[in-house]
C-alpha cells in the first residue's frame, strides 16, 4: 500500500492547519501512521479527536491490538494515511454497479432455465 502524508512537513505553515489535517485522518477508514516528536511512531486507527487549545488531544487504537492512546496534537509532527482505507470503493455507485450486474446475471439465469423448459 502506497503511504499518504497528509501533513505539512513546513512546521511554520502546518501549525494552524493541525486541526484540518487530524480531521482528514479521522475520516480515513484506515490505519494512519503517527510521527511523534521525539522520533517516535505510533500506527493505529484514529477513532476519536477531542478538546480545544493546548489541551487537545486525538485518540488512537493501536493496530497490534494492545488498546488505545490519547496524543497531544502538540506531539503531532505528521500523519500518513498507511492502511488500507476500508471505505474505499464502497461508494453508492459501486454498489449500485455491482447490484445491476448481480440483477443482470440472474435475469440471464432465469431465461436460459425457461428456454431449457420449453417455456420461451
Amino acid at each position: 500500500m502506497e503511504e499518504h502524508s497528509i501533513r505539512s512537513r513546513d512546521r511554520s505553515s502546518a501549525i494552524g492547519k493541525l486541526a484540518d489535517q487530524i480531521e482528514m485522518a479521522f475520516h480515513y477508514r484506515g490505519d494512519v501512521t503517527l510521527r511523534l516528536s521525539g522520533g517516535r511512531t505510533l500506527t493505529g486507527y484514529l477513532f476519536n479527536r477531542a478538546g480545544e487549545g493546548a489541551e487537545a488531544f486525538i485518540q488512537l487504537m493501536l493496530s497490534e491490538g494492545s488498546g488505545s492512546v490519547s496524543i497531544p496534537y502538540r506531539e503531532i509532527e505528521e500523519i500518513v494515511q498507511s492502511g488500507a482505507n476500508a471505505a474505499d470503493g464502497r461508494s453508492y455507485e459501486a454498489w449500485k454497479a455491482k447490484k445491476n450486474g448481480e440483477r443482470k446475471r440472474e435475469a440471464d439465469q432465469i431465461a436460459s432455465d425457461m428456454r431449457r423448459e420449453g417455456i420461451l
